[in-house]
């Protein structure tokens, strides 16, 4: 998996590209410890161009929104699509995560 951190005035933005599975797990752990230390008060995880996730991964995503948003901060999720999308939908993620179409709805959802 492919992670890039990238600044918006309005949040912090974590692309990832590829797999989310266990394998990336050490990667994907120490950049969300790294954001929850140093970034803004709203992260957005862009998922568009997340081809897999599994179990293993979903966990990750899951614990990263509950320590982020425990740390009093928002995050968002972006932009899934296919077979994660899919996942999300049909476990309810939506009912728990805030997740938006585009970026912009992400980033304007802070200001509400």
């Amino acid at each position: 998996m492919e992670v890039v951190v990238r600044a918006h005035k309005e949040a912090t933005v974590v692309d990832l590209h590829g797999r989310l599975d266990s394998a990336a797990r050490w990667n994907f752990k120490a950049i969300m410890k790294q954001c929850c230390l140093t970034e803004h008060d709203h992260l957005v995880i862009n998922l568009q161009s997340l081809s897999f996730i599994d179990s293993a991964g979903l966990g990750f995503l899951v614990l990263a929104y509950v320590q982020f948003t425990g740390l009093q901060r928002k995050m968002s999720w972006v932009q899934p699509r296919g077979h994660v999308k899919a996942l999300l939908d049909n476990l309810n993620i939506p009912s728990l995560v805030p997740i938006y179409a585009t970026e912009q709805e992400a980033f304007e959802s802070a200001v509400a």
